[in-house]
């Protein structure tokens, strides 16, 4: 199948194989190595001040970033993936091998890792994780995205094992650096799905100490850890003894205790404070999220959503330069395709997702909507109404909310809890969702939008984009899957199945003398080389 690309969509410099870009600002660390060293007699515990209750620490279920936060902490992965290159490096497994026709992936583990309750990493212990994963169903739907026509896994020894799939799958390689992919112990796996969420065992370099919901987290050190991947600053034991999260809701109490010396870390600090925290006794750790931007994600089995000239009158109303002025980093920049600039295989869609209300005016009264005397386009007696349900972002949907507003479409934003927003996804009772999905493949169009997705959040029938996506999916050659990713963002675009409104930016702050805090290539934090080098 093939389509040929339209003037609107442009090639930009981020292939497949391309370097995940990480936001680079002055006095803000990226993630590169540090030169410091632990503090000689400063106590190596830090208070990291998280923005909302984790709810479920179990990174094979989860997809909160604030969960895979403190997640990561405490479970590796098969393999790791370089944050600037892309490269996929060792970690728990030494070694690998990808079958020609992407339907198989030979492992071989390093010797001596062991989980925090003394029991050793086998090639079973592996084949329990997969296999619990897709018992879990719904509940691991980003894991089960990456586990797409799993068929079980050869234990050949201890050491060595090969996952089977029934067609190509793609992206498990990359699947294998994530943390929704991150192993746990066989009695953590064999566990009920609620009991994991509350707590687990992992291989990583701290250990779950206490969690009580909605107040904090404590994690402490592992003792013995040395499995590190090369990506890491360090080998041996983490430098931190002990890591608490306190759960502080309000951004102004994070921030002012930040000012105060009682948080050593914050996350997300608001991008309005960005330049309060630049100067030298604070320091800024930056990284824009790669996979699928904030955005509506539509349902277009609901309400008028259905009528693309309805969607695409939605799109071209936002202004989205202004959104990322009022809402967005400093160090970020509006979205100009359906995956973020930084996920390989980004396609340039700037002037389908152009800001043109005189288009969404003509693409409106053409398909027989008229403006009625409260300023919002009326059809049959109908007010063109949509609602946008969503769990986070509020500003960026207030701001699109007026804009869609001065163009004759009443938003109607409806903001409710995380479990609430993700019941919502399960039943399909919604008009758009108000969302991103971070991944560091273009994979993610399908994960959001195919019809066998676990994890699908757009509700589309549409056959072309729907083979587009399973075949994208079983294509090994880089070059080829591009032109398939590229006629997948198009679609996605011009039938506005997603509305990017913001590239999010992964924004935390920390006082001078902490350092070490480094990102994954998903934007999530990693604790391992973090330490105290002066109170």
């Amino acid at each position: 199948m093939t389509r040929t690309l339209g003037r609107s969509a442009r090639r930009a410099a981020v292939p497949l194989t391309a370097a995940l870009a990480v936001v680079s600002l002055a006095g803000c660390a990226s993630g590169a190595e540090s030169a410091a060293t632990p503090g000689a007699d400063v106590a190596q515990d830090i208070v990291f001040a998280l923005k909302e209750d984790v709810v479920c620490l179990d990174p094979q279920q989860t997809s909160v970033t604030t969960s895979l936060n403190v997640g990561r902490q405490l479970t590796d992965s098969l393999l790791d993936q370089d944050p600037e290159t892309g490269e996929i490096v060792p970690w728990l497994a030494e070694s690998w091998d990808v079958a020609d026709d992407l339907s198989s992936y030979s492992f071989t583990l390093q010797d001596g890792v062991t989980f925090s309750d003394g029991t050793p990493l086998t090639s079973e212990v592996v084949a329990a994780n997969f296999d619990a994963i897709i018992e879990m169903g719904a509940a691991a739907s980003l894991a089960n995205g990456y586990l797409a026509g799993y068929a079980g896994t050869e234990v050949t020894s201890d050491s060595e094992f090969t996952v089977l799939f029934a067609e190509p799958n793609v992206q498990f390689l990359q699947g294998a650096t994530t943390m929704s992919l991150g192993l746990l112990s066989a009695e953590t796996v064999a566990g009920a799905a609620e009991d994991r969420c509350q707590s687990l065992v992992g291989t990583g370099p701290f250990v779950l100490e206490s969690y009580v919901p909605n107040d904090a987290v404590t994690i402490v050190k592992r003792d013995g850890y040395d499995w590190a991947s090369e990506l890491r600053g360090h080998q041996g034991e983490a430098y931190l003894d002990t890591v608490t999260f306190p759960i502080i809701a309000e951004a102004s109490v994070r921030t002012g205790g930040l000012q105060s010396g009682e948080y050593d870390v914050i996350q997300d600090v608001p991008y309005i404070d960005e330049a309060r925290f630049a100067g030298d006794d604070y320091i800024l750790y930056a990284k824009a999220n790669p996979g699928v931007p904030n955005s509506f994600v539509v349902n277009t089995t609901k309400g008028v959503l259905g009528d693309e000239a309805v969607r695409q009158a939605i799109s071209k109303s936002l202004d989205r330069d202004e959104i990322n002025v009022i809402t967005g980093s400093v160090s970020g920049k509006a979205p100009a395709g359906v995956l973020t600039s930084s996920t390989p295989g980004y396609l340039d869609l700037g002037d389908t997702l152009a800001f043109d209300p005189e288009g969404a005016a003509d693409l409106l009264e053409g398909a027989g909507w008229t403006l009625g005397s409260g300023g919002i386009y009326e059809k049959d007696g109908q007010k063109l109404t949509v609602t946008v349900t969503a769990f986070y972002a509020q500003d960026v949907l207030e701001a699109a909310q007026i804009q869609l507003k001065n163009a004759g479409i009443d938003l109607q934003i409806k903001m409710v809890a995380a479990g609430d927003f993700f019941g919502a996804v399960a039943s399909g009772d919604y008009e758009m969702l108000g969302a991103g999905l971070t991944r560091t493949d273009p994979d993610a169009l399908r994960t959001l939008l195919s019809v066998d997705s676990a994890a699908r959040w757009g509700i589309v029938d549409d056959p072309e984009l729907e083979a587009l996506l399973q075949e994208q999916a079983q294509t090994a050659d880089v070059a080829e899957r591009q032109k398939l990713v590229d006629q997948i963002q198009e679609i996605v675009g011009e039938r506005a199945y997603v509305m990017p409104t913001l590239e999010t930016v992964q924004l935390h702050g920390s006082r001078a003398g902490v350092e070490g805090i480094t990102f994954d290539s998903a934007a999530r934090v990693h604790l391992y080389d973090a330490m105290v080098t002066s109170d």
